[in-house]
């Protein structure tokens, strides 16, 4: 044998070694949450209806169906809609002349509801029954959603064998959605088909800013590409440039791949037909991609940054994240240039945006406060319901000042800006408009007594289907109290020291008055009042809000903490929006507020107020049991059920109030606690959360870190350690 220079061997030596290191990092390489792939789950995983899948990009949304590799619904591009719009591609193997279909959910779900249409269970092999892709493996992530599927069948010593994967997502650019399909030709004949596209929907609606298009919204075929109203249309286009009045004509030979890209369009007919043939539809899927992509980057960058070696709670924190996210509106035809709607209702609320709001604040100060503003613009004491296109119905949650005052505290907090109440919303300041929903509850909204009293309607307060949680209720009087005091704090910050003079007194009197005739002491919990002097107990969560509050005595805090139990207020996934001991109105259908389940954002603003009244065992309590969705949800839902992950399709799969999650871990497991001239930091932890970082706390243009260990914390700023101390210590940073 001869041996090479040493030299050489050492070369040789050396290219193993970094081709070695290369495949290695390729084979670890991980995934931040700034990439869509970080949030990826399997199909089957995910507790969601078809119609609750979402594939979204600050525009609109369509939905994935499930055992299908091309079909999706649901379609929300406003003005444009038809949520019971159904696409998918059929194939027409020319070979064997069978049409094999991929629309087995709407098969399916004929079947199984009224006997119609055939069994998918015996589809391919049963007689008569129609040929159909049999899916296999599906995947979510954010604004993609990818499918494989296999054809092996032989007819009348024929065969058609493919393979076949599909990629959808949505543009942000245009009111379209796009497929790239690969198939792959596994026979030793040419895979000849017409690919046909199959769509169906009974309307397909246009709305407009001012009410109602004239025009009928019946959907009927125009043509094999083209379905429409007189109000909207879809076309279907793709890069396959051989076209017949059928569909779209390919030829794959033997052994051979190839990718197509489709376009379902939805337009206005008066903007003209879109073109058959597209040669830009794969650029125009990658900018779709990108913009996904560089949302999620903008959102990580911009809010703190969260490890920890519970993954777990990490994926919790950032699916928090997500939640928000996906609530962001972009679409021009909306009436904010930024419109943070409640999910996936086409609706900003203030209610549940305050859940969000520091969340928000972090991310876009400024969006946060357009969206107070839109608020008092579009409300004016009247309307909750602010519309994409404006408010709609004489609908009004008493919760509209109670959330406005976090908002606008939550805007205040990141960027020190008091002149949003010189900022004017329909012509008066939002100062004025503040002092006027403080009128509006000392006028319309207050008893002879002197407490505040919203009447008989249930649904002024929150929605339970029960009668009782009416009149004078505990949480609008306590919540009234802490405006009170925060409007007298704002008074003495704007130099008017006789109107704070007077909130203060005003918020002094009614906390006397709420003491004498709604605590109750025996059972350490607040009642109703109602007009016949009697009372009731209602037990609902909706009574911790009032935790996160400063004029709290310990005595009653310590009292209603107490309540927060196993089979009580505490279920495997978080909390009973009703107790199960009150027999009377624990509903389990309309659950967020009724009983079985929760609002998205209540267990996450419920674990921070406890984690900052110093009941930190019991804040994580709850925050440990609410990230459990985690397993079951790419993003958080309205009104899921406590003892099981499931969301019910009348309810929305997506809540922004989601991000409460988010903030009970910044400001309450980190402790982190923004005041105007200085910066506290107060941690906690515990034994399952193990070793945890928070980076890029922005605090005053400055940034802070925060490290968990087992036995102490330390703070750093921009890196340079600052102090570490013993939990229970805390960490002052002055301006």
């Amino acid at each position: 044998m001869i041996l090479k220079p040493t030299s050489n061997r050492i070369r040789l030596t050396l290219f193993f070694a970094c081709c070695f290191l290369v495949i290695t990092l390729q084979a670890q390489k991980v995934n931040t949450p700034a990439d869509p792939a970080y949030y990826a789950m399997d199909r089957e995983d995910i507790s969601f209806d078809d119609e609750h899948v979402l594939l979204f990009n600050h525009r609109g949304f369509v939905s994935p169906r499930q055992y299908s590799v091309t079909q999706f619904t649901n379609i929300w591009f406003l003005p444009l809609g038809s949520p019971r719009y159904e696409f998918n591609l059929n194939f027409f193997d020319k070979g064997t002349g069978r049409l094999i279909e991929d629309d087995v959910p709407t098969k399916w779900k004929s079947w199984i509801d009224d006997g119609g249409s055939y069994d998918p269970l015996g589809s391919n092999f049963r007689p008569n029954s129609p040929s159909i892709m049999v899916t296999q493996d599906e995947k979510w992530q954010p604004n993609q959603y990818t499918r494989t599927a296999t054809f092996h069948k032989e007819y009348n010593k024929k065969w058609v064998s493919f393979s076949a994967k599909s990629w959808t997502n949505v543009s942000f650019d245009d009111d379209e959605v796009f497929i790239k399909l690969t198939l792959t030709n596994r026979n030793s004949e040419n895979l000849e088909m017409t690919i046909i596209p199959n769509q169906v929907a009974e309307v397909m609606e246009r709305y407009s800013k001012k009410g109602a298009v004239k025009g009928s919204n019946k959907a009927d075929s125009l043509d094999a590409f083209t379905l429409g109203s007189q109000l909207a249309h879809a076309r279907v286009s793709s890069s396959i440039k051989e076209v017949s009045d059928k569909g779209f004509e390919i030829n794959i030979k033997p052994g051979e791949t190839e990718s197509f890209y489709f376009a379902v369009q939805f337009y206005e007919p008066k903007d003209g037909t879109p073109a058959i043939y597209q040669s830009d539809i794969k650029e125009r899927m990658e900018r779709a991609a990108k913009k996904t992509r560089d949302m999620l980057s903008w959102a990580y960058d911009k809010l703190p940054k969260f490890s920890s070696t519970n993954k777990q709670l990490e994926e919790y924190y950032y699916r928090c994240m997500l939640s928000v996210l996906m609530s962001r509106y972009e679409n021009p035809s909306f009436i904010s240039e930024v419109f943070w709607a409640v999910g996936t209702w086409p609706y900003t609320i203030s209610w549940d945006t305050s859940y969000a709001s520091d969340v928000i604040a972090m991310l876009d100060p400024q969006s946060l406060k357009g969206a107070i503003l839109t608020d008092f613009e579009q409300v004016q004491l009247k309307r909750t319901y602010v519309g994409w296109n404006g408010a709609h119905w004489d609908i009004l949650y008493i919760q509209e000042p109670f959330a406005l005052q976090l908002m606008i505290e939550a805007y205040i907090r990141h960027t020190g800006d008091y002149s949003i109440f010189d900022e004017k919303a329909a012509g008066v300041s939002v100062w004025e408009w503040m002092q006027r929903w403080v009128t509006e509850l000392q006028t319309h909204y207050t008893n002879d007594l002197g407490l505040i009293d919203v009447g008989y309607n249930t649904e002024k307060i929150i929605e339970i289907r029960t009668d009782g949680y009416n009149h004078a209720v505990p949480i609008t009087n306590t919540l009234t109290i802490d405006l009170l005091y925060t409007m007298s704090d704002w008074a003495k910050k704007r130099n008017e020291k006789k109107l704070g003079q007077t909130y203060f007194k005003d918020a002094e009197k009614l906390k006397g008055l709420v003491n004498e005739y709604m605590w109750n002491e025996e059972l350490g919990w607040f009642d109703n009042y109602y007009p016949d002097g009697t009372k009731g107990t209602i037990w609902t969560y909706h009574l911790f809000d009032l935790l996160g509050t400063d004029f709290l005595p310990d005595h009653q805090a310590y009292r209603l903490v107490s309540h927060l139990q196993e089979g009580e207020f505490l279920g495997k996934y978080g909390m009973y929006s009703i107790a199960r001991r009150d027999t009377v109105h624990w509903d389990l259908i309309d659950s967020d507020w009724g009983g079985g389940g929760q609002y998205a954002g209540m267990p996450g603003r419920i674990s921070r107020n406890l984690y900052q009244k110093g009941f930190a065992g019991k804040g994580w309590d709850v925050l440990k049991r609410n990230s459990r969705y985690v397993h079951h949800f790419p993003y958080l839902p309205q009104n899921p059920r406590t003892d099981v992950p499931e969301q019910d399709r009348s309810s929305m799969p997506l809540e922004i109030s989601a991000g409460a999650g988010l903030e009970a871990i910044v400001f309450g497991t980190f402790g982190v606690k923004m005041e105007e001239n200085k910066l506290t930091i107060k941690p906690f932890n515990h034994e399952d959360i193990g070793e945890a970082t928070l980076t890029d706390v922005i605090w005053k243009g400055r940034k802070f870190g925060i490290q968990l260990t087992r036995k102490t914390f330390s703070v750093y700023e921009g890196g340079k350690l600052i102090a570490t101390e013993f939990y229970g210590e805390s960490v002052r940073i002055d301006q």
